[in-house]
C-alpha cells in the first residue's frame, strides 16, 4: 500500500531546487527525505512486534529521486542544434511549469530480513494484524513534513554555499545557486 501526500506551500523551495545544478538538487532532496523519514522509522521500530527482532532491525529509510519532466524538451533543443545551454534552459522551464513531484521516500521493512512486514502489518488468514507502520506514520507525519520544509531550506542554503566556493562552477551556475539560497531564506530556512 502506498500513501501519497500532497504538500502545499513548498513552491518557493521547489523553485529554489530548480535553480541548483541537477546533481546538487538531487542530493539535497535525498538527504532531506532520509532525515525527515527517520522519526517515522524510529516510531515504527518502537511499535514493531518482536519475535526474533528481524522485523524491527530491518526498518529502514531510503529516498528515490527520478524526474523525467523536461527530458523531451531537452532532447528537442539538442536535436534542433540550439546547444547545451538552451537545452538546459528548456529543461528547467519545463520543470518549473510542471506540477507534481519526482521524489519518493520509503520507510519500512527492507528485504530480505523484513520480507514479511506486510503480513504482520495487515495480518493473514491465520494471524491477526499487528499494525506498526500506519500508526507510526499517523503519529509522526506532522513532524516529518515540518522537518522536510525546514531541512530542505537549510540544505538548499548549504548547497548554494558549496556551489559558490566551487572553482569548477561557472558564474551563471553560481548566480543561480545564490538565487536558490535567497528563495530558501525567504521560506524561513
Amino acid at each position: 500500500m502506498t500513501t501519497v501526500v500532497s504538500l502545499s506551500g513548498f513552491r518557493d523551495l521547489d523553485r529554489a531546487l530548480a535553480e541548483l545544478p541537477k546533481a546538487t538538487a538531487r542530493n539535497v532532496l535525498r538527504r532531506t527525505l532520509v532525515k525527515a523519514g527517520e522519526p517515522i522509522a524510529e516510531k515504527a521500530r518502537e511499535l514493531a512486534p518482536v519475535d526474533r527482532g528481524d522485523l524491527k532491525a530491518s526498518i529502514a529509510v531510503s529516498a528515490r529521486i527520478k524526474n523525467k519532466v523536461g527530458s523531451a524538451e531537452y532532447a528537442a533543443a539538442m536535436r534542433a542544434g540550439l546547444g547545451k545551454g538552451a537545452a538546459v534552459r528548456a529543461l528547467r522551464d519545463a520543470r518549473r511549469g510542471a506540477g507534481g513531484s519526482f521524489a519518493q521516500m520509503y520507510v519500512g521493512p527492507a528485504v530480505p530480513q523484513g520480507f514479511y512486514g506486510h503480513l504482520v502489518e495487515f495480518g493473514t488468514s491465520r494471524t491477526a494484524a499487528q499494525p506498526f507502520m500506519r500508526p507510526a506514520w499517523d503519529a509522526m507525519q506532522t513532524e516529518a513534513l515540518n522537518l522536510i520544509k525546514g531541512e530542505l531550506a537549510e540544505q538548499i542554503i548549504m548547497a548554494a554555499k558549496r556551489v559558490a566556493r566551487s572553482k569548477r562552477q561557472s558564474v551563471d551556475v553560481k548566480y543561480r545557486a545564490s538565487v536558490a539560497a535567497m528563495l530558501a531564506v525567504e521560506t524561513g530556512g
